[in-house]
């Protein structure tokens, strides 16, 4: 597991003076810890990626406040914040931790349980963040934080895309599109799991990891153009691009299904191929709470595992990002926070 470190850089914007103080205090001195009722977070505010410290909330009705141990990175944090906005916001997806404080009406949590919790794209990069238990599930006993926190995005993701979407079913044949990844190794396990033939591009390097989580077949796709290898697919899971979208119409039999987590593809085109072009919904299908407990209950099983390809402290963000932009992660950069 490599681990990174380096001195976070705030860049200057009109954001207000006290935060350059708050975050040069941070970057120099490990011993600087937040003032009663405040946290260390990292914040977006015009594009940049700067740590500041921001009131802690309170958990309403339904809620739990997280004590976070580890936070996940995806490509949806930089692409969000490439998009710009004069909002300031705390990104991140997923994260583990501890349940730090309840909310009125929570009874399946307490303080001290230790769990894994899903955002919708904003509060995981702080020192505490508050959820509602709707997205929450307890974390596997035999995952570090680390692993656990690279699990609710992807498997959301994946399980939302093979079972709520396309309901693979024993034997069936599978494709995952950029096995490797995130959501990509999410895809291969929960295939497996449910019985299907797995095939997977990726580059050479990432074989051994592929066949280690399931994957029956893998195709370079540096040397080899998957549509000369593969046909008469039930289902392919597109994590890459339109391109790919595009050609993969071509390996599936007719009334197959193409899921796009990434890239797109005109609906007349899949109409002419006769398969069935869907994306995936966090909004319909398994409640998260339930899909979240479905995977930590594979993990324990030994049936699910999360790579985590490095760790990075949480004021070391950016660096984070810079490194899942380079799309070579295999499985999982995940931020790190003090015990």
């Amino acid at each position: 597991m490599q681990s990174v470190t380096r001195a976070a850089t705030v860049q200057r914007t009109s954001l207000p003076k006290t935060v350059f103080v708050m975050a040069a205090l941070w970057c120099a001195s490990a011993d600087f810890s937040a003032a009663a009722g405040t946290m260390r977070a990292m914040v977006v505010a015009r594009g940049e990626l700067v740590p500041q410290v921001i009131a802690v909330r309170d958990p309403e009705a339904g809620e739990v406040r997280i004590k976070v141990r580890a936070a996940g990175v995806n490509p949806a944090d930089w692409k969000r914040a490439a998009r710009g906005g004069a909002d300031a916001y705390v990104p991140g997806w997923d994260v583990s931790g501890t349940v730090e404080a309840v909310g009125p009406g929570v009874a399946g949590y307490k303080p001290g349980d230790e769990v894994i919790a899903f955002f919708e794209g904003t509060g995981g990069y702080a020192q505490y963040a508050v959820v509602s238990t709707a997205f929450v599930a307890r974390k596997p006993a035999n995952a570090t934080f680390e692993e656990a926190a690279g699990i609710p995005l992807v498997a959301i993701t994946a399980w939302k895309a093979l079972i709520d979407v396309a309901d693979v079913q024993p034997g069936q044949r599978v494709l995952v599109h950029g096995g490797a990844g995130g959501v990509g190794s999410a895809a291969v396990q929960i295939a497996k799991h449910r019985g299907a033939y797995v095939v997977a591009t990726a580059s050479p390097r990432n074989n051994g990891f592929l066949r280690s989580i399931g994957a029956d077949e893998i195709i370079d796709y540096n040397t080899v153009r998957f549509e000369d290898r593969v046909r008469d697919l039930d289902v392919v899971v597109n994590t890459v691009d339109n391109d790919t979208a595009a050609r993969s119409l071509r390996v599936l039999k007719p009334d197959g299904i193409l899921v796009n987590v990434a890239g797109t593809v005109e609906p007349e085109s899949c109409a002419a191929a006769r398969v069935r072009c869907a994306t995936q919904s966090r909004n319909s299908g398994t409640p998260i709470d339930v899909l979240l407990s479905e995977v930590a209950k594979l993990v324990e099983a030994g049936k699910y595992d999360v790579h985590i390809d490095a760790t990075v402290p949480l004021a070391d963000a950016a660096r984070a990002w810079d490194m899942n932009r380079t799309g070579h992660t295999r499985g999982k950069i995940v931020l790190v926070l003090e015990d």
